[in-house]
Parts: C-alpha cells; sequence; structure tokens
C-alpha cells in the first residue's frame, strides 16, 4: 500500500514517460503544440532540461521542459501552503469539563480560555459532571451554564442543553455579530 502512494505522487520525467505524443508546455511556459515524445524528450536534452510529466490523464499526455528537482520541490511547496489554508479554515471543538462545586476562581479561570478559543474561532464543548447526589439538584448545572454565558456575551448556544446520563452538556459557539467586528478589522 505504501508503493501505491508513492507511485501516485511520484513525478515522471525523460523516459519514463510512456507516450507516443505530448502536449508541449515549453521552460518560459509558452505553448509548444502536440510533438512526438522523442522530439519533446531530445528538445528538452537539447537545453539540458528534464521532459516532466505534468498530466497523464489528458490525451495527448501534457509535458512541460524544465528541471525535475525544481518542479518537485514546487509541487512540495504548493501541498504545504494547501494544507496550511485547511488546517486555518477548520474549526475544532475545544472541551471544558466542570462539577457543580467548582470554586469561582477556577471558573473565571476556565470562562478566560472559552473566550480565547471562541475568539479563535473554535467551538467549544461545556460538560457539566454530576456525581452521587449531585444529580438531585441538576440546576445547579444550568445554573452555571448561564453564568458562563452571562461572562461570554458573544457566544450562542449550538442546540440545546443535553442531559446525558450524569453530565449536561453544552456546545457553545461564536456569534455573528463579533465574527463581523473581527473580519472588519482584519479588512482594515
Amino acid at each position: 500500500m505504501a508503493n501505491e502512494r508513492n507511485n501516485e505522487n511520484r513525478v515522471l520525467s525523460n523516459r519514463e514517460i510512456r507516450a507516443r505524443d505530448v502536449r508541449l508546455i515549453n521552460e518560459d511556459g509558452s505553448n509548444g503544440g502536440i510533438v512526438p515524445f522523442f522530439r519533446a524528450l531530445n528538445i528538452a536534452q537539447d537545453q539540458g532540461l528534464d521532459l516532466i510529466l505534468i498530466n497523464q490523464q489528458a490525451n495527448p499526455v501534457v509535458c512541460k521542459i524544465g528541471d525535475v528537482g525544481k518542479y518537485k520541490y514546487d509541487q512540495q511547496k504548493r501541498q504545504k501552503e494547501q494544507d496550511k489554508k485547511l488546517r486555518e479554515s477548520r474549526i475544532d471543538i475545544k472541551e471544558v469539563q466542570l462539577r457543580p462545586g467548582i470554586d469561582k476562581h477556577d471558573l473565571d479561570v476556565k470562562i478566560k480560555h472559552i473566550k480565547e478559543w471562541l475568539a479563535d474561532g473554535d467551538k467549544v464543548k461545556i460538560v457539566v459532571k454530576f456525581r452521587g447526589r449531585e444529580m438531585s439538584n441538576q440546576q445547579a448545572g444550568h445554573t452555571m451554564i448561564s453564568q458562563i454565558m452571562a461572562e461570554v456575551p458573544s457566544a450562542k448556544i449550538e442546540g440545546n442543553n443535553e442531559l446525558q446520563g450524569n453530565r449536561l452538556i453544552t456546545v457553545l459557539f461564536q456569534g455573528k455579530q463579533n465574527e463581523q467586528a473581527k473580519r472588519q478589522a482584519s479588512n482594515q
């Protein structure tokens, strides 16, 4: 399976290319037209460069005259940029776990983290865990979530508060008003 992946990403060049005719792209990017494979290979070698397969699915295949090493480097660079953009646009779900008897200061620290994560565009999952007799006073969990919502006015609740077993679960996301202000600030 690893060999299959390597073959997919492998760049074919010079005599590795199996085609009768190729659509040639010159080193400067201009169109060289459709030429026989060996003529294209000779043109590339006369310039001291390689014939690189660009698109194998086209009919005839598309080849470019250039340096294979530089082409591979540029491809890797483009792939890293795409991966970086994907990571930046991805929304993560952060989780905060609380208990009904949490201290005021500890709750303030958790709220500070929630504000930071929401400002970064992530969603925050708040889990209030109940143990033993705490299950009889579930209102304390709802009160705690209301207190968090009061401290973080830009947050909106996604769906409803759900009680799953001994846990009260709420998912928060950044409200639209703050997102628009954030976009305007980044545009200026």
